[in-house]
């Protein structure tokens, strides 16, 4: 005979008192048995286990409505869609608070540093700064729909796609910048791909044995990658919130992604990467790039109309702002030039 519990004896067996349990029924995510003569509930041990999940689900802070889809549609594909939801929510929870955190302590050091009441406007300057940043931090949108792409992509570069055939040297680039990365380095080292896409760059540090995680904004895009390199470790995220804690990292790659920030949001992803690197890491990036303002003007003085449009539709970095912004955190670049847009910038 199938064991049952009385709704108290489940209260007792997870701390939880019993109006908690008759909420769960009344939402639906629960249906213990009726007694039909004294109309009490009795739970069985698939109930119990069901009542953990939820339990550990609400732990994670997993709304009540997202847990019934989940019980609803118990696929692989569609747990792992909540979870990375909650993961985007939580990740963006954590860089908010410590936003908020270093705007206090800024705050509070220019009170006890001030002589008068002028505090009081540098207060409101701080707390102004701390909105704007954050409004840059989350209002970047995949206005390129990678998501769509993501199936098509390495099909795409195959095809060297586009008028300004940017993609060309596209494994040779990919190959610079895992011998860069590694160079004079132990295969113990912590590596972070940011726009991880395929998972193409990184597949070479996993035949190296590296211990690698990517991230990407674009959920397809992971799921792409793990299909194709099922060891590789995959999180949700991008430039601007780095989904990792301080001096994590020995070692920062990225290929084709960053020209997807305009000059703010790079900046932003600049501090972003010396955070999360150690002190003596390196940061390798290839992307399309100009050598300065300069060299801008004299290479779409002679593109085409439609090739003008494709840089316009991105934001290629200028070498001598990503120097000047390095330099801020005492960093020193070494440039590589693989094409005439694509370049390779080594950061110590």
């Amino acid at each position: 005979m199938e064991k049952t519990y009385s709704i108290k004896e489940v209260s007792n067996i997870f701390n939880i008192t019993t109006n908690k349990i008759r909420f769960y029924e009344k939402k639906g995510l629960i249906k213990p048995k009726r007694d039909f003569e004294n109309a009490y509930r009795y739970f069985t041990e698939d109930d119990l286990i069901k009542l953990q999940t939820i339990l550990m689900y609400r732990e994670l802070d997993i709304p009540i409505e997202n847990i019934k889809d989940i019980f609803i549609d118990e696929s692989k594909d569609n747990i792992l869609n909540h979870f990375h939801v909650q993961w985007e929510v939580i990740n963006n929870q954590i860089h908010r608070m410590q936003l908020i955190k270093d705007s206090l302590e800024e705050i509070m050091d220019n009170i006890y540093e001030s002589e008068s009441e002028a505090y009081k406007e540098k207060t409101i300057k701080i707390i102004k700064s701390m909105n704007d940043l954050w409004q840059i931090k989350n209002q970047w949108k995949d206005k390129w729909d990678f998501n769509s792409w993501a199936r098509t992509y390495d099909k795409s570069v195959e095809k060297h796609s586009g008028s300004l055939n940017f993609y060309k040297y596209y494994n040779g680039i990919l190959d610079t910048v895992y011998e860069k990365s590694v160079k004079n380095k132990e295969n113990t080292i912590n590596v972070l791909e940011i726009g991880v896409g395929t998972g193409n760059l990184a597949n070479r540090f996993l035949q190296g044995q590296y211990d690698i995680i990517g991230i990407d904004q674009s959920r397809e895009m992971l799921n792409v990658a793990k299909e194709k390199f099922p060891e590789l470790k995959l999180r949700l995220g991008e430039f601007l919130n780095i989904p990792f804690g301080n001096g994590k990292f020995d070692v920062i790659v990225s290929t084709y992604a960053f020209h997807h920030l305009n000059e703010k949001e790079k900046k932003i992803a600049i501090k972003e990467m010396i955070r999360v690197l150690k002190d003596n890491g390196r940061i390798v990036i290839g992307d399309l790039m100009f050598e300065n303002q300069e060299a801008k003007e004299k290479i779409i003085s002679r593109l085409t109309k439609e090739e003008i449009e494709e840089i316009e539709d991105e934001y290629y970095s200028n070498i001598q702002s990503l120097k000047d912004e390095f330099k801020r955190y005492s960093k020193d670049l070494q440039i590589t030039r693989m094409d005439e847009l694509v370049f390779i910038i080594e950061v110590n």
